[in-house]
């Protein structure tokens, strides 16, 4: 009789522990309440100024100067080891060369006009001045559908330069297709042209709120949004928490954000192939100790930027020579992973994104002095008060479309990303492109978007 008293006690005892930790880990969280008006400017609140006011970007030319004085000094660059490439970081070899090209061949004041060919502006939201290119189509007779409102979002270490290449694929009808779409393109808060922030706590949430607030001050209150990098990250929250206003999400970076995502993705190591995903999508997570170790050495500018960032900033903000090495370096190895095992880092021979191009986002950080405010938003979405209104067990049902990019460094299969998004309606593996798509693939970004969002108007009758 003791003996079976106390293996149900135990037996109870176990099913109140596991109990507990479905509830603890698996249930879905609560909603959290952002501060509807957050004061992000410097001092105490004032009465906003909601006007929309146009935009030229005009780079002084005491600024100019400076950056020719800055690149004209001699370079202090240690050799680079016999056969180390990229694997050490940018190689000094090849950044002397791109430097040289910065001071003799690149023109900022010509990249500045092309730039300026795009209507920019300006509006306060929140205490803060947030830019954004406002690319509206061209009405023509193959225009048989009402422009779609699209909110386009860049990440790190990039900007609205991203999308040079695909905003005129967007603002005109595609092959075969008569919707266009009118595209708003903001600089994230404390990126480029956009306002950092004064105060401590900006983060994907309070962006997402941000944003949200200035598509409707533009009149738009169902909208889609498209975004890697961080932009995937605001997207996501602006399906989470905001999927009223949206028609749908559309992602070319993803990861598993839920418990049960997460855990599947473990266990998926170690069970029979099939079990939990398509044979097909196995090389996007395993090996998976593999994949654990590409990411360790890939991602400690990660842990830099998310706990200590104003003293890196310091550092890249005085040298044009040094941001460029950092940032280079992303975009090397984010193109293609196996970039580091080339002398130039892939960045001179059949790179996919034009040596001016990654020049024009490089001057961007150098000429607004926002390195230093855009690695702080690591520190603000990594910080344990963040961690107290997390939302990846939210589930999102808003029409998802995701696109797989073959060298992106994040990526999920179908299933796993299934626990987040409840409604996907496209996953694509597009045939080229890494993590900077829009750069480096914009064709195919831009077809890859429309057919996501041609199945979801079809189905929702429009």
């Amino acid at each position: 009789m003791k003996m079976a008293f106390g293996f149900l006690l135990a037996s109870v005892l176990a099913a109140v522990v596991v109990a507990y930790i479905l509830t603890k880990f698996f249930r879905e969280p609560e909603m959290p309440s952002l501060p509807q008006n957050p004061w992000w400017g410097e001092g105490e609140p004032q009465a906003e100024d909601t006007a929309i006011r146009p935009f030229t970007i005009n780079i002084p030319d005491e600024d100019l100067e400076d950056l020719r004085l800055r690149l004209a000094l001699p370079l202090r660059l240690t050799p680079p080891l016999e056969g180390a490439n990229f694997t050490y970081g940018t190689n000094s070899d090849t950044l002397k060369h791109i430097v040289e090209y910065w001071r003799k061949e690149y023109h900022w004041k010509e990249r500045e006009a092309k730039m300026n060919e795009l209507q920019h502006f300006k509006t306060q939201i929140e205490g803060l001045d947030i830019h954004f290119v406002h690319a509206r189509p061209q009405q023509t007779p193959s225009n048989v559908h009402e422009p779609i409102p699209l909110l386009l979002i860049h990440g790190w270490p990039g900007s609205f330069v991203e999308f040079l290449g695909i905003l005129p694929l967007l603002t005109s009808p595609g092959e075969g297709s008569g919707r266009v779409f009118e595209v708003i393109c903001p600089s994230l808060p404390g990126y480029g042209f956009s306002q950092a922030a004064a105060k401590p706590g900006l983060g994907l949430q309070e962006t997402a709120q941000i944003f949200l607030k200035l598509m409707k001050r533009l009149g738009h209150s169902r909208f889609y949004v498209q975004g890697g990098d961080w932009g995937a990250g605001v997207a996501t929250q602006l399906a989470t928490l905001y999927p009223q206003h949206l028609r749908g999400v559309h992602l070319n970076m993803f990861r598993p954000q839920t418990t049960m995502g997460k855990v599947r993705q473990v266990l998926g190591a170690f069970l029979p192939s099939g079990t939990l995903m398509a044979k097909e999508e196995e090389g996007m997570l395993y090996p998976l100790l593999e994949h654990a170790k590409w990411l360790l050495r890939e991602s400690g500018y990660f842990h830099i930027q998310a706990t200590k960032p104003d003293t890196l900033g310091a550092a890249l903000a005085q040298s044009p020579v040094g941001l460029a090495s950092y940032l280079l370096e992303k975009f090397s190895t984010w193109t293609n992973g196996a970039n580091v095992n080339k002398p130039d880092g892939g960045l001179l021979k059949g790179f996919p994104i034009a040596l001016d191009a990654l020049l024009d986002d490089i001057c961007i950080y150098w000429f607004t002095n926002s390195i230093t405010s855009s690695m702080r938003y690591y520190a603000e979405n990594m910080s344990r008060e963040r961690a107290a209104i997390d939302t990846s067990n939210i589930p999102s049902k808003v029409p998802t479309g995701l696109a797989a990019f073959p060298e992106e460094v994040l990526l999920a299969p179908r299933n796993l990303m299934a626990h987040k998004f409840h409604d996907i309606v496209t996953y694509t593996r597009p045939s080229a492109g890494g993590h900077f798509a829009a750069m480096e693939q914009p064709g195919i970004l831009a077809q890859d978007f429309r057919s996501f969002v041609e199945a979801v108007e079809v189905r929702e009758g429009r």
